[in-house]
């Protein structure tokens, strides 16, 4: 049998586990993740919005299983890129769940997809409101480089002397400020946050807490449009022919992505990588055969050109 400690504010679901598995002396740490999770497997932040399949909560009221999935996972954010159909799969237990409708394009492209953050003053602050630090869903959004509350602190996602990740919840369960491989104070070569930081950051926030409901979504896939809306407003913005306008604005949009080192946010070799993955064409034309980060980081340019999302983010579901 488990006790349950409470979830605290954002707090990822797993990040509950690791807590209780700290408060569990009778167990190893290994031993008591494989009672949970009934595999050997790492514990990290990637497909987490498969809890369900993965038999984490499925001895929660359907009710309360989607309200810890959307507030507690990053299903919240990830249900604005799927259909009702397999919104609705995400709730189905293991045995009943099509693995292959879950699946969303390029979450392995993006940086630190399997790796822990953590924002060193929520660490301070967490400890002393809470008496322990914990992991925060907000700081593993894949749009996650700053902290949501602390704006322009950039979150901690591994040590820069040594290259050490928390990969596993299992090894490291709680999040620290230094490194325990070689001691190093992880925040002090942490890099600066910039304005598109911030602003890709707001979005992804805003997508995560507007989350509907699973089961009966008010609106369908209407964040796969809004690119193609944001484009035809700047298209239609501008007294030129309208091939003249798209190329003119595909240099900006490869400009401004050069400029704020939009790269950073995925794991790639090559510009031309990089274009693979966020070619507008592909963004408008292909909707959901692109990462959900395509979507973001093409609305946050046209915000920044003055073409603001006009569906509304907080309408989107």
């Amino acid at each position: 049998m488990h006790f349950f400690l409470p979830l605290l504010p954002d707090e990822h679901y797993f990040s509950r586990i690791a807590r209780m598995a700290v408060l569990t002396p009778t167990k190893s740490m290994a031993d008591f993740f494989r009672s949970w999770f009934s595999v050997n497997q790492s514990v990290n932040p990637l497909k987490d919005y498969q809890a369900v399949c993965n038999g984490l909560i499925t001895h929660s009221k359907a009710t309360m299983c989607e309200d810890l999935l959307c507030r507690h996972t990053s299903a919240g954010f990830y249900s604005h890129f799927l259909d009702v159909e397999r919104r609705r799969e995400l709730l189905k237990g293991k045995a009943k769940c099509d693995r292959k409708k879950l699946f969303i394009p390029g979450l392995t492209k993006v940086q630190n997809a399997n790796c822990w953050r953590a924002c060193p003053q929520c660490i301070e602050e967490d400890i002393e409101n809470f008496g322990t630090p914990y992991w925060h869903v907000s700081h593993q959004l894949p749009t996650a480089k700053v902290c949501t509350k602390h704006v322009f602190q950039t979150l901690i996602a591994g040590c820069n002397c040594c290259g050490w990740e928390n990969i596993d919840l299992r090894k490291n369960p709680l999040p620290e400020a230094i490194c325990p491989k070689c001691n190093h104070d992880m925040q002090e070569s942490s890099p600066t946050a910039i304005e598109a930081n911030v602003a890709i950051q707001s979005m992804g926030q805003e997508l995560y807490l507007n989350s509907c409901s699973l089961q009966c979504p008010m609106n369908e896939r209407q964040m796969l449009r809004s690119v193609e809306h944001a484009f035809g407003d700047a298209i239609r913005s501008r007294n030129q022919e309208y091939w003249e306008t798209k190329t003119q604005v595909e240099h900006e949009f490869w400009d401004w992505v050069l400029e704020n080192q939009i790269g950073n946010y995925f794991n790639i070799n090559t510009e031309a990588e990089l274009h693979e993955l966020l070619r507008l064409e592909s963004v408008i034309n292909n909707p959901t055969k692109v990462t959900p980060m395509a979507h973001i980081i093409c609305l946050a340019f046209f915000n920044q050109i003055g073409q603001p999302n006009h569906d509304g983010l907080s309408l989107v579901s």
